[in-house]
């Protein structure tokens, strides 16, 4: 990002704007910085951080020996230069392997960058970042106590398509309550008819918005009636199916139907693989 740009923003600052459901709008990094490092990479993480993010997204996953990693594939193959399954794989055997470039690929050379461990990277943005939680639902539990181990319940943000009483069971009975996000997509839309009462009993900060198209209930104005005002309304614009098209390629040429179609209604975060250029949209006077 230009000199202009802040760089650098208290962890206090963005989690009080995270709690205003009216607030500014949040920039959230997809798999970190991938365009500058391997995704999901410690210096994907801190170029994420060096740019000024807001929320920078991981993907959790557990080895065959326990430990936590980042990886959004169940496998290595794609993003490294070894082969099989996450969860057939030793810690140790994992960390012999050198991620790729970029989004890897079977022609995408290897770095030297490692796979990093959950703990390794929660404390790379300790007082810096919120951290997306993602893929790591069913390892809930392994995975809030790697924040409490450093001290960063406050920034893990956990998400689920989950219904409230199985949420419920998860927050409560902690000595510091986990930070949750509600997802609603295609599979359990069901859940708009209860957004008053996961609002009243889940108490999340934001919802998250996955929809194909326009026309679907996830996005309709009823919905977004129900939310404004309560909580944040995420939405993810790297990819067609998750936000009917409105995405990060569309914004780049016509923004009108990419990031300010969402803009116009009401949403105040955004996933995004093009952080960079988000943050010149949204700060005109950056450029």
């Amino acid at each position: 990002m230009n000199s202009k740009q802040p760089t650098t923003k208290s962890f206090d600052a963005i989690y009080a704007d995270y709690s205003n459901p009216n607030g500014r709008v949040m920039i959230t990094a997809h798999r970190g910085n991938w365009r500058q490092a391997p995704e999901n990479s410690v210096l994907a993480i801190q170029c994420s951080i060096d740019a000024g993010v807001d929320v920078v997204e991981v993907d959790v996953q557990r080895t065959k020996d326990g430990r936590l990693v980042l990886m959004h594939d169940d496998t290595v193959d794609r993003m490294t230069d070894g082969s099989g399954r996450i969860s057939e794989l030793t810690f140790d055997a994992i960390r012999a392997l050198q991620l790729k470039e970029g989004q890897g690929g079977e022609d995408t050379a290897a770095t030297a960058a490692l796979i990093p461990t959950l703990h390794e990277v929660m404390l790379l943005a300790k007082d810096k970042v919120m951290v997306n939680l993602d893929k790591c639902w069913h390892i809930r539990e392994d995975v809030y106590q790697v924040l409490v181990n450093t001290g960063t319940v406050k920034q893990g943000l956990f998400k689920s398509t989950a219904g409230v009483e199985e949420v419920q069971e998860f927050l409560s009975g902690k000595s510091e309550r986990p930070e949750f996000m509600q997802l609603i997509n295609g599979s359990n839309a069901h859940l708009l008819d209860q957004t008053d009462e996961i609002i009243t009993r889940v108490q999340p900060k934001a919802f998250e918005l996955n929809f194909a198209k326009d026309d679907s209930p996830v996005i309709s104005d009823v919905t977004l009636r129900r939310l404004k005002g309560k909580c944040r309304i995420w939405v993810n614009t790297m990819f067609d199916a998750d936000c009917g098209g409105h995405t990060d390629a569309v914004s780049l040429t016509n923004p009108k139907l990419g990031w300010d179609w969402h803009l116009g209604r009401g949403v105040n975060m955004i996933q995004t693989d093009s952080p960079k250029e988000l943050y010149a949209h949204l700060n005109p006077g950056s450029k």
